[in-house]
């Protein structure tokens, strides 16, 4: 199911501000080859994924991403994420989608915050 209209409900349950980066980040589906979007942006809890295809929601996911060569102590993070929304892009041929990531080590956080205070832009 997608949901077309995300609505003010997971804008006013964002706590944390979530931050674009300068990298385009491929994000894939479990430990396979298959591509489920590119980061848009993230944050501690969550993440938004441009996407080639219409994502199911309320799915949970595993999901990788491979970090930028100047984190390359970190490699990739692997995370379990819950699909919280998804809706056509304004360039129709693509989908944006939110996940929430859950079960987050505290590693997994440090790997997240290094990324976005490494990478990250605007306000």
């Amino acid at each position: 199911m997608i949901d077309d209209q995300p609505g003010k409900i997971h804008r006013e349950n964002r706590q944390v501000e979530r931050k674009y980066l300068v990298f385009y980040l491929r994000v894939f589906d479990g430990l396979g080859s298959k591509v489920i979007g590119h980061l848009v942006n993230i944050s501690s809890n969550g993440i938004m994924l441009l996407s080639d295809f219409p994502i199911p929601v309320n799915e949970d996911y595993k999901l990788r991403m491979r970090l930028p060569h100047e984190l390359v102590d970190k490699g990739e993070i692997i995370f379990n994420a819950i699909s919280r929304w998804c809706r056509k892009d304004t360039n129709p041929d693509f989908y944006v989608a939110g996940f929430q990531l859950y079960d987050i080590s505290p590693a997994l956080k440090d790997s997240i915050l290094c990324l976005i205070d490494e990478f990250s832009y605007g306000d």
